[in-house]
C-alpha cells in the first residue's frame, strides 16, 4: 500500500444515500480509500431525509444545505454552501489532494480561495450539461425553453472550470474519455482511466435460484428478465415494453421485472396496459440497496434498453458479477464492458426491432441449450471477478491520488484561479 493520504471529496450527491451509479461509485471509493488507511472526508449536500451517517476518522461526512425552490437558487445556494463547508475543512485540516465529484459543488471547493495551492483530481462520469437536457421537464428544478438552455450553458461552464483546475480527470469509460476530449477538449495525457466495479463478496451467484425468487415473492417457472433504472425516458424503457409485447407470442413464459422511481413511472404502467402485457410485467418500484443482489441473483437475464448516455454502468457489473447475463443496447460504454465477454449480448441498435430481436435470440438459445446457459452465467461471474472487483479499482485511484498528490505544483494545479 502507498502512503497514507488525507483526501477531501467534494459531491454534489447526498452521501451514503445511493439513489444511483454516481453515488455509488462515490462511495465505493471512500470507503474503500479509508480501509486502506487513508483518511478521507466527504463533503455532499444535505439530503432531504436526515443524514443517516456521520462517521469519525478515517471516515467522516459533511453537509452543506441547499435551497430547492428554484434552479437558480439551487444552482447558487450549492456553489455557496460547498464553498462556505469546503473552507471550514480545509481551515481545519488541510488535505494532501481535493477529489471532487460533479461540477456544482466542485466548483464552489475547487475555484476558492482557501483551495488555492490544494492539488486535485476531478470524476467524470457524464457531461453536465448532457445529463441536465436529458431530464428537462421530469423535475422542477430540469426546465425547458430558454431556461432550461440557459442552465445547460452554467453547468458546462462551471465543469469546464472544474476540469481546467484539475491536474487530472478520472473516467470510467473510454467512451467517457471521448467525451471529455469532444466537448472539454482535455487533453488525452489528463485522463486517467478506471473502471468502476462490483462488490464481488456482495454480488455473487445465488446458491438456489429458484429459492431466491420464492423469498422476493416472484413466478417461479417464468424466464425471468429484470431491469432496474430510474424510470425517465432516456433509458429506454418504452422501446423495452414494446420488445416485450413483440415477444408475447414467441415466449409467452417470458416476464419482466421493472424496479426503479421516476417521472414517467405512470405512462410506462400504462403503456404495458395498452399493450397487453401488464399480466407479463411487475413494477416493483424503489428496491432497497440491501435487497438488490436477490433480484439479480433471481433473474435469467438483465436488460440495459438505454437510449444515451451510458458512461459507464455499474448495474452492468453487478448483474454479471451474480451470474446473470446482460442484454444491452450498444449505447455509451455498454459494448465496451459486454464485447470482451460476449459480443451476442450487444442488441444491434437501440430501437424496438433491434431490442426485440436480441431478447428472441437469447431466449431461443437459453432454451435450446440449457447446458451453454449455465455455462455463460458462469463466464460473466468470472469475467466480473477478474476485471471489476472494486479493490482493483480502487488500488487504481489510489495510485492517481497519490500522483495529483506528489506532483510538482505547476503541474498539479494547473490554471490557479480565485473566484
Amino acid at each position: 500500500m502507498l502512503d497514507p493520504l488525507d483526501v477531501l471529496v467534494v459531491t454534489d450527491a447526498s452521501p451514503p444515500t445511493i439513489a444511483g451509479g454516481a453515488e455509488r461509485v462515490l462511495w465505493e471509493q471512500a470507503t474503500r480509500l479509508a480501509a486502506r488507511g487513508h483518511r478521507v472526508r466527504v463533503l455532499g449536500r444535505a439530503p432531504e431525509a436526515p443524514p443517516s451517517y456521520r462517521g469519525d476518522a478515517p471516515l467522516s461526512v459533511t453537509h452543506f444545505a441547499v435551497d430547492r425552490r428554484r434552479p437558480l437558487a439551487f444552482v447558487r445556494s450549492a456553489i455557496l454552501g460547498a464553498r462556505a463547508a469546503g473552507a471550514r475543512l480545509l481551515a481545519e485540516r488541510r488535505p494532501d489532494v481535493l477529489h471532487a465529484h460533479q461540477p456544482v459543488a466542485g466548483y464552489g471547493v475547487l475555484r476558492s480561495a482557501a483551495a488555492r495551492g490544494v492539488p486535485a483530481l476531478y470524476t467524470f462520469l457524464s457531461p453536465a450539461p448532457s445529463e441536465y437536457r436529458s431530464r428537462r421537464g421530469m423535475t422542477s428544478l430540469h426546465r425547458r425553453g430558454v431556461g432550461g438552455a440557459a442552465a445547460a450553458v452554467a453547468l458546462w461552464l462551471l465543469e469546464w472550470s472544474c476540469l481546467r483546475r484539475a491536474a487530472l480527470v478520472h473516467v470510467l469509460s473510454e467512451f467517457s474519455a471521448r467525451q471529455l476530449r469532444s466537448l472539454y477538449g482535455v487533453a488525452g495525457a489528463r485522463i486517467v482511466k478506471i473502471a468502476g466495479g462490483a462488490d464481488t463478496e456482495r454480488f455473487r451467484p445465488a446458491a438456489d435460484r429458484v429459492a431466491a425468487r420464492a423469498a422476493l415473492g416472484l413466478r417461479p417457472q417464468v424466464t425471468l428478465l429484470f431491469t432496474v433504472r430510474n424510470l425517465e425516458a432516456r433509458m429506454g424503457l418504452d422501446r423495452l415494453l414494446e420488445a416485450m409485447a413483440r415477444l408475447r407470442y414467441f415466449h409467452p413464459n417470458a416476464h419482466l421485472v421493472i424496479a426503479g422511481t421516476g417521472s414517467c413511472a405512470d405512462a410506462l404502467r400504462r403503456q404495458a396496459a395498452t399493450l397487453g402485457i401488464d399480466d407479463r410485467v411487475d413494477f416493483v418500484g424503489f428496491i432497497d440497496d440491501s435487497r438488490l443482489s436477490a433480484y439479480y441473483q433471481a433473474a435469467d437475464a438483465f436488460v440495459l434498453p438505454t437510449r444515451e448516455l451510458e458512461g459507464f454502468g455499474l448495474v452492468t457489473i453487478e448483474a454479471l458479477a451474480c451470474g446473470t447475463p446482460v442484454l444491452g443496447t450498444p449505447v455509451g460504454a455498454t459494448p465496451e464492458l459486454l464485447t470482451p465477454l460476449d459480443a451476442s449480448l450487444l442488441f444491434r441498435d437501440a430501437s424496438v426491432p433491434g431490442i426485440a430481436d436480441g431478447l428472441d435470440r437469447f431466449l431461443r438459445a437459453s432454451r435450446a441449450d440449457p447446458a451453454g446457459a449455465g455455462a455463460l452465467r458462469a463466464s460473466c461471474r468470472r469475467y466480473a471477478e477478474t476485471q471489476y472487483g472494486w479493490d482493483r479499482s480502487v488500488a487504481a485511484l489510489e495510485r492517481a491520488l497519490t500522483m495529483v498528490a506528489h506532483a510538482p505544483r505547476s503541474i498539479a494545479t494547473p490554471d490557479e484561479v480565485s473566484v
